[in-house]
């Protein structure tokens, strides 16, 4: 078989060509074709191509995708490996499979009817047909139907009582403390059983006003949570649709504060994937000042949009919108609705030295990172490796390279095996433009040499 091409003559399907070119002609895990390809594609500055992961090679090879994105059709050919032809996608008939990356089996999605419009009025683009196939994975219907009944008790869910939301919300407080330590991975089947566990309650229910209200906000905060371990794990099909149908639940509940953090998160993960974010911010800062909006609420509305309109290069607005965080926060309590009481002074003051980073200010933003970060603990790995990476872009800005080749070491070690793609992606970023401007550095040679550099797939 000809590499690159794949032949009009043959039916044999193009990922399982690529398996056995993978596997039998250059003797490569998954992992080492990803990392060939990462590494070809920062050669290339085809910058979408080093967001490969083994779960999309994974989906490549089993046929879940047939034909990949032009920039990977690319890169794939310039390593000679077989690629579709324009003319012909194969269909495949395959059985069912668990979702690559360590997500549940499929199950019918549960279906509320104030969330099941696939276009939003503020910010979802209505490909919720194609987000839809691998959303909402359960662990299993008899496992969900236990953590019904443990819940309701011998009570239906048409009786569902404001007791009941209750215990709901002090379950996922509970829960929510996980994500201090672990990754997405870990915690997104948990979070999603969560959701799902509320969703049937709302669908079979005829709960009284208030309790349906109350419902609806727990089940918002459900869904924000499973797509922020969905999102940290890589999943971003899975964390679009939980954030969309957060959002639809809080603006039912009628709690806006509530809506707009499940607009930030949506604008984190447009960001993420290299989308504009702006609107979706502006958006949420509105909220942020509705009347009613704990003052907890609004710091962390208005931190998150700052991190937006840093990147977007509006210095001015980030300056703002930092200021009205500090100000929201100065009159906090401890009434703060438990998704948004990790805010505190090291978070923000942490969020600002980030900004300043990003607006190339290494000056405003080193003294606060060092300060902020000193303080806070190993414990916290994802995070603090992650916040990491920017201290270690405002060495790199202020001229002292080896700083900043120590600060991705020392944050590499730090992270460990987390669960989580995102630091390792970000240290990878600073790594390798320290390796494009500094290669004749010692401390940066010394980087570059280490194997745990390369974005990976987390743990399955």
């Amino acid at each position: 078989m000809a590499a690159g091409v794949y032949p009009d003559d043959s039916d044999e399907p193009w990922g399982d060509q690529l398996r056995r070119w993978r596997d039998e002609v250059q003797r490569w895990t998954q992992q080492d074709l990803v990392d060939q390809v990462i590494r070809l594609a920062f050669t290339t500055n085809e910058e979408r191509g080093t967001k490969l992961d083994i779960r999309l090679v994974g989906r490549w090879e089993t046929g879940a995708v047939q034909r990949p994105q032009a920039v990977y059709r690319r890169l794939l050919d310039q390593l000679g490996a077989p690629v579709p032809s324009a003319r012909r996608a194969p269909t495949v008939t395959r059985p069912a499979t668990g979702m690559p990356g360590g997500c549940p089996a499929p199950a019918d999605p549960v279906s509320l009817a104030s969330m099941t419009s696939d276009r939003d009025s503020d910010g979802w683009d209505g490909d919720s047909s194609v987000l839809r196939r691998d959303f909402l994975r359960a662990s299993g219907s008899l496992a969900l139907s236990g953590l019904l009944g443990s819940v309701l008790g011998n009570t239906s869910s048409s009786t569902a009582t404001i007791e009941v939301a209750t215990d709901l919300t002090n379950r996922l407080t509970s829960l929510r403390r996980l994500d201090d330590t672990l990754g997405g991975a870990d915690t997104y089947k948990l979070y999603n059983a969560e959701a799902e566990l509320s969703a049937r309650i709302l669908q079979g229910g005829t709960a009284r006003d208030a309790v349906h209200r109350a419902l609806l906000a727990v089940h918002a905060e459900q869904s924000q949570q499973a797509g922020w371990a969905a999102f940290d794990a890589g999943w971003h099909d899975l964390a679009r649709e939980h954030f969309r149908r957060s959002h639809a639940a809080a603006l039912e509940s009628g709690d806006p504060g509530l809506a707009g953090n499940a607009l930030a998160f949506h604008a984190y993960q447009l960001i993420a994937l290299g989308e504009p974010a702006r609107s979706i911010s502006e958006k949420s800062v509105q909220t942020a000042g509705e009347e009613g909006v704990d003052p907890g609420v609004r710091a962390l509305l208005y931190s998150r949009a700052a991190w937006t309109f840093a990147l977007d290069g509006d210095a001015d607005t980030t300056a703002r919108c930092l200021g009205l965080a500090e100000e929201a926060y100065a009159v906090a309590d401890a009434r703060t609705p438990d998704y948004a009481a990790w805010i505190d002074a090291d978070e923000l003051a942490i969020m600002t030295g980030r900004c300043w980073s990003e607006l190339r200010r290494p000056l405003r933003a080193v003294p606060v990172l060092e300060s902020a970060l000193a303080r806070y603990s190993d414990v916290h790995a994802r995070d603090k490796a992650l916040y990491s990476s920017w201290l270690a872009q405002s060495y790199a800005d202020a001229g002292e390279v080896e700083q900043a080749a120590e600060t991705v070491t020392t944050s590499l070690h730090v992270m460990g095996n987390v669960a989580s793609v995102r630091p390792r992606q970000r240290l990878t970023e600073v790594a390798e433009r320290l390796g494009q401007q500094h290669s004749d550095v010692p401390a940066v040679q010394e980087l570059l040499r280490g194997d745990a550099l390369h974005p990976i797939d987390v743990r399955r």
